[in-house]
């Protein structure tokens, strides 16, 4: 509307042009051709002929003025209009560049928390392996002074099986704080996750139900055994939330670019992604755990039960993979878990 209206900008003096020609014409017929019998002042019969012109010709000029102030008004109007909706706009991008920029710092003191942890985590766990291997060799020189079916046997036996527990947690802190790359490979992302269901299947009770849906067969650059390590903790995890009795859902598909779900994530570049859905009718958790769940040693079952490192490590594989991972959970309603990783496309002749 605004581009075309100043188009008519003529339109004032196309109506004080033809009210002049008209003023004019008809002084000139009063003038010339018509003698005015009907006025009985000998004045205007002499001179209404010009007070015709002159009031016809200042009435053209007045009517273009209005006419033309009309106009700027509603070109001011128009203005005033557009420069609403720029100031709109421009709040609206300066209020999702803020949300963006906290999301980011938000991403990033995570990452910083979770490179410090894991440092240290590695550093500990080193000393404490040495601890473990001393404390084994030491344990099962004394069961071979002993005889085997004595009650000492039998202690240090535990004493051994609890060290093992340790060294195994020794080397999930030590994966969790190891940051080489790994080998990836183009992985069928829909065969992965039916090689971890049917792994997990016979472990997993009977009265949970596992359903598993792919829209979509994509291809993933990854590592199966760590893709592997992801699926079975957050499914064993929804197992324990819902304890024991429930639905888990899995949905595998295709994110295209552009996509709403894809501009959370600033940072990543713009592809398609492989989005794997995992939702479980647990019991939820409030906002609070979810800010933490992604944190080492931070873990909600009970001491004895949980290492605090599953999720984690989780994230930190998801990240090593170039994806992302989000949670959305609300008490008393289950909880999804989102993980988006690259799509890779095969090239042409391979």
């Amino acid at each position: 509307m605004a581009s075309s209206y100043p188009q008519k900008r003529w339109l004032p003096y196309l109506i004080g042009g033809i009210g002049s020609f008209i003023s004019f014409l008809v002084w000139y017929i009063l003038e010339y051709r018509v003698e005015p019998y009907f006025l009985s002042s000998p004045f205007l019969q002499t001179y209404h002929p010009w007070v015709i012109l002159l009031v016809g010709i200042a009435l053209s000029v007045l009517l273009a003025f209005t006419v033309a102030n009309a106009q700027t008004a509603r070109q001011g109007a128009l203005v005033l209009k557009q420069m609403n909706e720029d100031l709109k706009k421009e709040i609206s991008e300066r209020m999702n560049a803020e949300e963006s920029k906290q999301k980011l710092e938000i991403a990033l003191l995570q990452g910083q928390k979770l490179q410090a942890m894991g440092t240290l985590a590695g550093g500990i766990a080193h000393d404490f392996n040495n601890i473990l291997y001393a404390i084994i060799g030491y344990v099962e020189m004394a069961r071979e002074d002993v005889e085997k079916e004595s009650l000492i046997h039998k202690n240090l036996g535990k004493v051994l099986d609890a060290t093992h527990r340790g060294q195994d947690l020794v080397s999930r802190i030590l994966a969790f704080s190891r940051r080489q790359h790994q080998q990836y490979n183009p992985i069928h992302l829909k065969n992965t996750i039916e090689a971890a269901l049917a792994l997990l299947q016979p472990t997993i009770p009977a009265s949970v139900m596992l359903h598993f849906e792919a829209s979509a067969e994509p291809l993933v650059q990854g590592n199966q055994t760590q893709l592997h390590q992801v699926l079975v903790n957050l499914i064993n995890n929804a197992v324990d939330a819902m304890e024991g009795e429930g639905t888990i859902t899995l949905r595998l598909d295709v994110v295209p670019i552009g996509d709403r779900l894809l501009k959370q994530f600033p940072a990543i570049p713009g592809q398609n992604y492989c989005k794997i859905e995992i939702m479980d009718s647990g019991h939820g958790m409030d906002q609070h755990t979810m800010e933490r769940i992604f944190e080492p040693f931070f873990t909600t079952k009970e001491v004895g039960k949980g290492t605090g490192l599953g999720l984690s490590i989780v994230h930190s594989i998801i990240k090593e993979h170039q994806g992302e991972i989000t949670v959305t959970s609300k008490l008393g309603h289950g909880t999804k878990f989102e993980i988006l990783l690259p799509e890779y496309i095969e090239k042409e002749g391979k």
